[in-house]
C-alpha cells in the first residue's frame, strides 16, 4: 500500500442538518461569518500549529520507510529536519526573502542522496506548489552562501554519510479526511487547476485528540451536544473543526464583551477558561443550535463594541497629526516617518496614562448613562490639551539630538 493511502478513513465524516450553516459540516467549516469570528479567537493559528505538531510526529515515524515523490521515484527516508519552529531560520528567510517549508527530508535512492521539502497544510485548498519547489530548496541551501538552513543540512548529511543531494519535487501533508478530499477536488479539477492529487499525502489524524490541551477544546462537547448530530468530534474531523471554531469564537466574544470601554493600551489577557465555559453553558440552554449561539453572542458583543467605539472617539489624543507636522515645520526639522511615529506614540502613551488617572478604568457594566460617561471622558481628554502641546514641542525639539 502506498503512503498516499495511509490513514484514509472509511468513516462517514460529513452530515446534513438544517442547523448547520450551509446545511452540511463541510459547508459549515467554510462559513465566512464563522471563520471571521473564530479567527479573531485564534482558530486558524491553533489549527495550523496543531497540524504541524501532528505532521512532526508522523514524520518522526518514517525514517527507514519508502517515501513518495510526486511524478518521480520513491526514496528511503534517513532523517527529518524541522524548519518551522526555528527562529533563526525564520529570521534568515525574512532577511533574504526566502520561502521556507515546514520540513526537509533527507534520504537516498540507489546510493544517491535525496532532499525534499515538505509542508504541513491542514486546508488542502491553500496549497501553492511553489512553497515546496526545487527552486525553493535550492535557494535555502545557497542564499546566503553561509546560511542557517545550509549549515543544518550539511551537519546532518555528514552524520548520515550522504553525498551531495538531488533535490526532489516537494510534497504537502494534509489530514486523511473527507475535508481534504473535497478541498482537493476544488483545486485539482478544471482548466485552472493548480495542484495535482499526487502533490498531497494524507496522514492519519485522531479528531478526538488533535485539539486536546487547548483552552477552547473544553467547550467542544458543550457545543456539540446542542446540535446532537449523528457524527461527533470524536470520530469526524469535520465535526471537530466546526465545534473548535465555534469554541474559539466564544472566547473572542467573551473577551470583547468584557474588555474595558476605556483601559490601558495593549492586548487584553486571555480569559479564564472556566468563566467562558460557564457563559457558554448558560447560553447553550436557550440556543437551538451551536451556530445560533455564536450568532446571538456576536450580536450582543457588537452592542458593547459600539459603546466602546463611542468612548474611543471622545478619548482621542487632543493633538492632531496636522499640528504635529506643523510643529516639525516650525522647528525646521524634517518630517521623518520614524520621528513622527516616535513623537505620536509617546504622546498617545502618556495621554492614555493621564486620562486613566482622571477617569479610572471604565468597564462595560459601568452603571452610568452613556452620555454621562462620554461627557466625563471628553472633559478629561480636553483638559490635557495644553500640557500635551507643550510636551509635543519638547519631544519634537529632542529629535534634533536624536537625528
Amino acid at each position: 500500500m502506498s503512503l498516499f493511502d495511509v490513514g484514509r478513513r472509511p468513516v462517514q465524516e460529513d452530515t446534513q442538518d438544517s442547523r448547520l450553516p450551509g446545511g452540511t459540516l463541510m459547508s459549515a467549516i467554510l462559513d465566512r461569518r464563522l471563520m471571521g469570528w473564530s479567527d479573531r479567537g485564534g482558530a486558524s493559528r491553533h489549527i495550523g500549529d496543531r497540524w504541524a505538531i501532528r505532521c512532526d510526529a508522523f514524520l518522526a515515524e518514517q525514517p527507514g520507510a519508502q517515501w513518495p515523490v510526486p511524478g518521480g521515484e520513491e526514496f528511503t527516508i534517513r532523517a527529518v529536519l524541522r524548519l518551522d519552529h526555528n527562529p533563526e531560520i525564520e529570521r534568515e528567510a525574512n532577511a533574504y526573502q526566502l520561502e521556507n517549508p515546514d520540513f526537509l527530508l533527507l534520504g537516498e535512492r540507489d546510493g544517491q542522496a535525496v532532499i525534499q521539502a515538505v509542508d504541513a497544510k491542514f486546508a488542502a485548498d491553500r496549497i501553492k506548489v511553489t512553497q515546496v519547489s526545487r527552486e525553493v530548496v535550492e535557494r535555502l541551501l545557497t542564499v546566503p552562501v553561509v546560511g542557517v538552513t545550509r549549515g543544518l543540512v550539511e551537519e546532518l548529511r555528514a552524520q548520515l554519510g550522504l553525498g551531495e543531494p538531488e533535490i526532489a519535487r516537494g510534497i504537502f501533508i494534509s489530514p486523511a479526511s473527507e475535508m481534504t478530499e473535497e478541498l482537493l477536488r476544488r483545486v485539482t479539477r478544471g482548466r485552472n487547476a493548480t495542484v495535482e492529487a499526487a502533490d498531497v499525502l494524507q496522514a492519519p489524524v485522531d479528531p478526538g485528540q488533535i485539539f486536546n490541551g487547548l483552552s477552547m477544546s473544553g467547550l467542544i462537547g458543550t457545543l456539540a451536544r446542542i446540535d446532537q448530530l449523528p457524527v461527533t468530534p470524536r470520530n469526524s474531523l469535520l465535526s471537530a473543526v466546526y465545534y473548535f471554531r465555534i469554541a474559539c469564537a466564544c472566547f473572542y466574544f467573551w473577551n470583547e464583551s468584557h474588555r474595558p470601554l476605556l483601559g490601558p493600551l495593549g492586548a487584553a489577557p486571555d480569559p479564564e477558561p472556566g468563566v467562558v465555559a460557564a457563559e457558554t453553558s448558560r447560553r447553550a440552554q436557550r440556543a437551538k443550535s451551536a451556530y445560533q449561539l455564536a450568532a446571538r453572542w456576536d450580536s450582543d458583543t457588537q452592542e458593547v463594541a459600539n459603546v466602546r467605539k463611542a468612548v474611543y472617539d471622545v478619548a482621542a489624543l487632543p493633538v492632531t497629526m496636522r499640528e504635529l507636522r506643523a510643529e516639525f515645520q516650525a522647528q525646521r526639522l524634517p518630517e521623518l516617518p520614524r520621528s513622527l511615529r516616535f513623537v505620536r506614540g509617546t504622546l498617545e502613551r502618556e495621554f492614555r496614562e493621564q486620562l486613566l488617572t482622571l477617569t479610572g478604568v471604565i468597564e462595560p457594566n459601568d452603571p452610568r448613562r452613556l452620555d454621562d460617561i462620554l461627557n466625563n471622558v471628553a472633559a478629561a481628554a480636553k483638559s490635557q490639551r495644553s500640557a500635551l502641546r507643550g510636551r509635543m514641542r519638547a519631544l519634537v525639539a529632542a529629535q534634533t539630538d536624536a537625528g
